[in-house]
């Protein structure tokens, strides 16, 4: 069988609309090759390439000028979502008010009225802004799931966005559907956050009714030499909190923990090692690890619950 003609750069590494082909000189033949295949239709794409979220957003959004948005948009910017969100196979496209909801198998169709600001160009899709798709989640995702995402934003190394942008960018979104909820995550939201186990733990501490603890604030020694930045402290009673994911594993890494550890420990500090293990509520009712061990940590330091307050009569 001969082989069929290469194709033109342009149309090699990304799926391309008919009309696209055919500017390109592409016969009808040509894209019945067997070396092409059919994403949606409309559209054609190297049978090489693999089906990812990204090829699949490509193609529809080619074909029909839809932008990746809600959780799709949420997924190409590396937001930490529930399992059951990110095992959807459904694509959410949105197009401008005025145009009708897409109505195809596997798309998920939303009309919004976008500023220019909230619409990033990629190098191969349009997706909706990183504040903007934060915002959008808040009419799909639990309270704290909307946190994490929010912690995600605005954290530590590359954040998405500031404070500042984001207070700016709810102001002007006052009454909108999901303000409200957004507004709630808000005022939980912190900056520089370095996962979503971090929040995690934050917002299950508070939950149970701990101090919140702060967020990687470096750590000294009394000489002033810097020891570490601590996943979440407690300054004033000296409990430093670090929880270890899975990269924490590895040999190198298990020995680099223990030095950070023990430099902490011989500063004066108490250490709180947490895993997934610690989250874990083990039957309807218990109490996570995670709290026992840190409420047990912070008592260790002369720290008291404040006594609850007695009802009026």
């Amino acid at each position: 069988m001969r082989r069929p003609p290469e194709l033109p750069e342009a149309l090699r590494h990304r799926p391309f609309t008919l009309e696209q082909a055919r500017s390109a000189g592409l016969t009808p033949r040509r894209l019945r090759a067997g070396d092409l295949v059919r994403p949606c239709t409309g559209a054609r794409v190297s049978a090489a390439a693999e089906e990812t979220l990204l090829l699949r957003v490509a193609a529809v959004g080619a074909v029909t000028g839809a932008i990746a948005s809600h959780l799709s948009a949420a997924l190409l910017w590396g937001f930490p979502l529930p399992l059951a969100c990110q095992n959807r196979d459904e694509i959410h496209l949105t197009l401008p008010v005025g145009r009708r909801a897409l109505r195809r198998t596997g798309v998920i169709g939303h009309q919004l009225d976008l500023e220019p600001a909230e619409i990033t160009a990629g190098r191969h899709v349009q997706c909706t802004s990183a504040l903007r798709t934060w915002f959008d989640l808040a009419g799909m995702l639990e309270l704290e799931d909307l946190v994490a995402a929010g912690d995600f934003l605005l954290r530590r190394r590359n954040p998405l966005s500031t404070l500042a942008e984001l207070d700016g960018f709810l102001a002007a979104k006052a009454a909108k559907p999901g303000y409200r909820k957004a507004m709630r995550a808000r005022v939980l939201l912190r900056a520089n956050t370095d996962s979503a186990k971090e929040t995690e733990v934050r917002l299950m501490l508070r939950r149970y009714g701990l101090p919140e603890p702060a967020i990687n604030v470096p750590m000294f020694d009394e000489t002033g030499r810097w020891i570490q930045d601590p996943d979440m402290s407690y300054e004033r009673e000296k409990v430093a909190i670090q929880y270890d994911g899975a990269h924490h594993t590895s040999a190198v890494q298990r020995r680099s923990d223990i030095f950070r550890d023990e430099n902490a420990r011989e500063a004066g500090w108490r250490v709180v090692v947490l895993t997934q293990a610690d989250l874990d509520v083990l039957a309807p009712g218990m109490e996570p690890r995670a709290v026992t061990r840190v409420r047990k940590a912070l008592m260790e330091r002369d720290w008291a619950p404040e006594p609850a307050r007695r009802r009026r009569r």
